[in-house]
C-alpha cells in the first residue's frame, strides 16, 4: 500500500499543489502555497462587503516592499507608479469584485523569492480599520537521484541526492513497506532558498529488494520518491572485486536498475535505464 501511494504521487509531482486555497494557521493568518511558475490568489476582503470602487487598499510584503496598490481607480497596472520591481507585471486585481469589498489579488509567474508575509490594508477604512495577513509558501519541486554507491561485505551502500528543493525537506530511505531505514546524518547545502540534501544508507539482506528514498515537504502536502530495487545476491556479499556489479565485466540482471537509476563507481557516474 506505502509502495502504491508513493508511486502515485512521483507520477504527479507538484501537481496536487499547483494552485490551493488557503487555512487559517489560528493566529488570524491564512497560509496559501503554489508551485513555483504557477498562479496564487492571495484573498482580502471586508467583512462588511462594503464597494471599494471609491477608496484605497494597498497590499505590501514583509511590511515595507510594495505589492499593489489601488487608489479609487488608479493602480499598477494603468497609471500609478511606486510599485517594487519583483513584482512589475506579475499582480493584477478582480475590478469586477471591488463593489463587493474584495481587494484579492492575483500574483503570477510565482517565485521561490515571493515566500514570506503579506499584508492587505485598508488605511482609509474608519473607525474599525481592517488589515488581512497572508503567507505564502511557492515551493520548488526537488530533483532526486539514487544509485548505488559501494558494495562490500558490510551491504550495499546507496546514496539518495535531492537538489534545488524549497522549501527545506525532509529526506528518508524506506523499504517497500514503508519502514524507515537507519541511515547517516543528511550532507545538507543552501543555496539561497533551495537545499541540496545528501543521505547515504547501507542495506543488507533482508525481506524487501526495493529501497526508495523520500523527499517529503510538509508546508506543501508535497511528497517525492525515487526507488532502486538491489538483488538479494548483492546484499551481504564478500568485498570481491569479481562479484561487483559495477565493475563493468558483470551484466546488470534484467530490471535491476529502476527510474534513471545513477550508479556511482569507482569516482565515475554511469547513467543506467531499463526499458
Amino acid at each position: 500500500m506505502f509502495l502504491a501511494e508513493l508511486l502515485s504521487l512521483c507520477v504527479f509531482p507538484l501537481m496536487m499543489f499547483a494552485v490551493t486555497a488557503g487555512h487559517e494557521n489560528g493566529r488570524g493568518t491564512v497560509v496559501v502555497a503554489v508551485s513555483e511558475g504557477n498562479y496564487i490568489i492571495l484573498p482580502c476582503s471586508l467583512s462588511s462587503q462594503e464597494s471599494l470602487v471609491r477608496t484605497r487598499f494597498h497590499w505590501k510584503k514583509d511590511d515595507e516592499r510594495e505589492v499593489f496598490v489601488y487608489d479609487a481607480g488608479l493602480h499598477h497596472n494603468n497609471r500609478r507608479s511606486g510599485q517594487d520591481e519583483h513584482f512589475r507585471g506579475r499582480v493584477s486585481h478582480f475590478s469586477d469584485q471591488l463593489k463587493f469589498g474584495n481587494a484579492s489579488i492575483i500574483l503570477r509567474n510565482t517565485k521561490v523569492a515571493d515566500s514570506g508575509g503579506y499584508t492587505c490594508d485598508f488605511p482609509f477604512h474608519q473607525p474599525d480599520r481592517e488589515t488581512f495577513n497572508v503567507t505564502l509558501v511557492v515551493g520548488a519541486a526537488p530533483k532526486q537521484f539514487v544509485g548505488i554507491l559501494n558494495i562490500s561485505e558490510v551491504g550495499v551502500q546507496l546514496k539518495c541526492e535531492v537538489r534545488g528543493a524549497s522549501p527545506k525537506p525532509k529526506v528518508e530511505w524506506r523499504d517497500s513497506d514503508g519502514n524507515i531505514l537507519p541511515a547517516e546524518e543528511p550532507q545538507v547545502s543552501r543555496t539561497g532558498e533551495r537545499y541540496d540534501i545528501t543521505l547515504l544508507t547501507t542495506v543488507t539482506r533482508t525481506n524487501s529488494s526495493l529501497f526508495l528514498c523520500v523527499a517529503t515537504q510538509e508546508e506543501l502536502s508535497h511528497r517525492a520518491a525515487d526507488e532502486i530495487f538491489v538483488p538479494d545476491s548483492w546484499r551481504n556479499q564478500s568485498d570481491d572485486p569479481s562479484k561487483d556489479p559495477c565493475n563493468g565485466d558483470t551484466e546488470l540482471p534484467h530490471q535491476t536498475l529502476r527510474r534513471n537509476l545513477l550508479i556511482l563507481s569507482s569516482g565515475q557516474q554511469i547513467h543506467a535505464s531499463v526499458k
